[in-house]
């Protein structure tokens, strides 16, 4: 088992951004009421304020993206650190 995660992980086959689940009924209402109050704000904008607006979005998004990757490595580190852990208190026989 562990060989086959670890051809896995050499192969690149293993993306756990494509894993997300970021589609439950409660992301989804809370995306949709953003979506509709990022048009109703971009109906009260002029053309200056709409180009402001998305530079605005762009850079949340890239934060967004950043700041999960840095929670994923965090993770990624913490298991790591539990699994080392936890073998180095088996005792052998």
């Amino acid at each position: 088992m562990e060989q086959d995660i670890l051809k896995q992980i050499y192969f690149g086959e293993i993306v756990p951004w494509e894993n997300r689940n970021d589609k439950t009924p409660e992301m989804v209402e809370i995306a949709d009421r953003i979506d509709g109050e990022i048009e109703r704000l971009k109906g009260l904008l002029d053309s200056e304020g709409k180009a402001l607006l998305e530079k605005l979005l762009d850079d949340a998004s890239d934060l967004e993206c950043k700041t999960i990757c840095e929670g994923f490595k965090d993770g990624f580190r913490l298991g790591a650190q539990i699994t080392a852990a936890s073998l180095g208190s088996v005792k052998k026989p």
